[in-house]
C-alpha cells in the first residue's frame, strides 16, 4: 500500500506542477536518501548531477542554519532564558518579539553568508577534493577529471552540506538553549561550536562521495577528505574577498560571468556523456550489435560499476564470440576480482583469436594471473613473451622482478629492477608520469635488500 501511494506521488506532482515537480521530488528523495542509502544515491548523483537543485537546496538550508546560529548567539548573549524573559516583558521592549527583531535584523546578512559558503564549497573545495582524490588514483590530469567529475561532485557535496546542517540544525538549538553553563561573552565560542558541529556528518557523507565516484578505497577516500576539510581553513578570507566583490556590482557582475562560463564548460562535459551513453543504451535495442554493448561496458568499467560492466560484457560476447576486445576485458575484471580461473579462461580465448591484442598486452596480463596465483615459472614465460616486444615497459620489468625473487633468484631480480629503473627514467615525459609508480617501487625493493 506504502509503495503504491509512494509511486503515484510522482505521478501526481507531474499531473499538478508538470515535470518540473516529479524532477523536484526526485531531487528531494535522492537529497533524503544520503541519510539511510547514501551510496545508492551517490551514485544516482553522479549519473544525475542536479546541480541547480543542489546549489538552490545547501543555500536555502545554509541560510536558515546561519539565522538560527545568529538567534541563538543572541540568546546566548543575553544570558539565556531568564535574561531574555525580562527583556521580552520590559516597557522598553514592547510588543516586538524577541525572536522576530533577530530575524528581521539578520536575515540579509545570514543570506549573503550562506551564498558564500556555497560558493566556497563549489569554487574552492569541490576542486580541491578533486585534486587531491587524482592523485590517489591517477586517472588522468586534473584538467580533464574536473571536467569530468564536476558537476557529480560539486552536486554530492553541496547535498551532503544540506543533509549536515539538516541533521545538527536540532543540537545547535539545544546547545544553545541550554546556555545557563555560558557566559554572556561567550558568543564567539557559540559560533565555533555551531560550526564545527556539522563537520563530522559532512566528513562522512563525503568519504562516502569520494570512494564511490573515484574509486579510491575507503582508507584512501577518508585521508582525502581529512586533507580537503585544510581548505576550510581559508574559508573566512574567501568570504572576506567575496564580501567585498559583492559589494561592488561591476565586480560582481564579472565574477558571475566568469563562473558561468567555468560551470557551463564542466556542465556541456557531463551532458556530452550522459547523451552519448543514453545513445549507446539505445544502440544495445539492437540485438545483434555486439559493439554497442561493449562499449557501453567500457563506460561501466571507467565508473567503476564492474557488475554492470561484466554484464554487458558478456551480452557483448553472446552475441559475437569472436568481440576479442569484450574477452580481453572480462580478463581484466577477473584478474582484479582474483577470479583467476576465469580470468586465465578469457585471456587464453584472447590469444587464440589475436596474439598481439592490445600491443602484446596480453601476455603481460596473463602473466599477472600467473603471478597471482603463485605460478612463478608460468608467469616468467609470458613475462619473457611480452617483453620481447615491449622491451621498455616498466611494469612488466617490475613484475618480472618479483617474479625472479620469489623463484630464488634474488641477484637476477635486482638487476631487473635497476633496469626498470632506467627505462622509467629515461621515457618521455607524458609515459614518466604514468610509470613512475614502478620507479618507486623497484626504489623500495632495492633499498630494504641493500638494508
Amino acid at each position: 500500500m506504502e509503495s503504491a501511494a509512494a509511486a503515484s506521488c510522482p505521478r501526481f506532482l507531474a499531473f499538478a506542477f508538470g515535470p518540473a515537480g516529479q524532477v523536484m521530488f526526485t531531487n528531494l528523495r535522492l537529497l533524503f536518501a544520503l541519510l539511510w542509502q547514501p551510496i545508492s544515491a551517490v551514485r544516482t548523483l553522479r549519473e544525475r548531477a542536479p546541480v541547480a537543485f543542489a546549489v538552490a537546496a545547501a543555500w536555502v538550508v545554509t541560510w536558515i542554519y546561519s539565522m538560527v546560529a545568529v538567534v541563538m548567539a543572541g540568546y546566548v548573549q543575553a544570558g539565556g532564558r531568564a535574561q531574555m524573559t525580562a527583556e521580552m516583558v520590559s516597557p522598553a521592549y514592547g510588543a516586538r518579539s524577541f525572536l522576530a527583531a533577530a530575524l528581521v535584523g539578520n536575515s540579509i546578512r545570514a543570506a549573503m553568508t550562506a551564498l558564500m559558503i556555497v560558493l566556497f564549497i563549489a569554487v574552492i573545495y569541490v576542486p580541491f577534493i578533486i585534486l587531491i582524490a587524482n592523485l590517489f588514483e591517477q586517472r588522468a590530469s586534473v584538467s580533464l577529471v574536473l571536467r569530468e567529475e564536476y558537476a557529480a561532485v560539486v552536486s554530492s557535496a553541496l547535498l551532503s552540506l544540506t543533509v549536515s546542517l539538516l541533521v545538527t540544525i536540532l543540537p545547535a538549538v539545544l546547545i544553545g538553549w541550554q546556555s545557563t553553563w555560558l557566559r554572556s561573552d561567550a558568543v564567539i565560542g557559540y559560533f565555533v561550536l555551531v560550526v564545527v558541529i556539522p563537520l563530522p556528518v559532512f566528513a562522512w557523507l563525503m568519504t562516502l562521495v569520494t570512494g564511490t565516484i573515484f574509486h579510491t578505497g575507503w582508507v584512501a577516500a577518508g585521508g582525502t577528505v581529512l586533507l580537503s576539510l585544510l581548505s576550510m581553513i581559508i574559508m573566512p578570507l574567501f568570504i572576506d574577498a567575496t564580501s567585498f566583490v559583492c559589494a561592488s556590482p561591476i565586480l560582481l557582475v564579472l565574477l558571475l560571468f566568469l563562473l558561468r562560463d567555468r560551470v557551463d564548460d564542466f556542465m556541456r562535459s557531463h551532458r556530452s556523456r550522459q547523451s552519448f551513453k543514453q545513445n549507446l543504451h539505445a544502440a544495445t535495442l539492437n540485438p545483434a550489435d555486439a559493439t554497442a554493448h561493449y562499449h557501453l561496458a567500457l563506460l561501466y568499467q571507467q565508473r567503476g560499476e564492474l557488475d554492470a560492466a561484466i554484464g554487458a560484457f558478456q551480452r557483448a560476447v553472446e552475441i559475437d564470440p569472436n568481440e576479442t576486445d569484450a574477452h580481453y576485458q572480462l580478463g581484466r575484471i577477473a584478474r582484479w576480482q582474483n577470479r583467476l580461473t576465469d580470468a586465465v579462461q578469457h585471456f587464453e580465448t584472447v590469444i587464440q583469436q589475436d596474439a598481439a591484442h592490445s600491443q602484446h598486452e596480453i601476455w603481460r596480463e596473463t602473466a599477472l594471473v600467473y603471478y597471482s596465483a603463485k605460478q612463478y615459472p608460468d608467469a616468467l614465460v609470458m613475462f619473457d613473451k611480452f617483453l620481447e616486444q615491449r622491451q621498455s615497459d616498466a611494469q612488466a620489468r617490475y613484475w618480472r622482478g618479483m617474479t625472479l625473487f620469489n623463484l630464488g633468484r634474488t641477484s637476477e631480480a635486482e638487476v631487473e629492477m635497476q633496469t626498470c629503473i632506467e627505462s622509467v627514467k629515461t621515457a618521455p615525459a607524458y609515459k614518466y608520469r604514468t610509470e613512475r609508480q614502478w620507479l618507486h617501487l623497484a626504489q623500495n625493493f632495492l633499498r630494504e635488500r641493500q638494508s
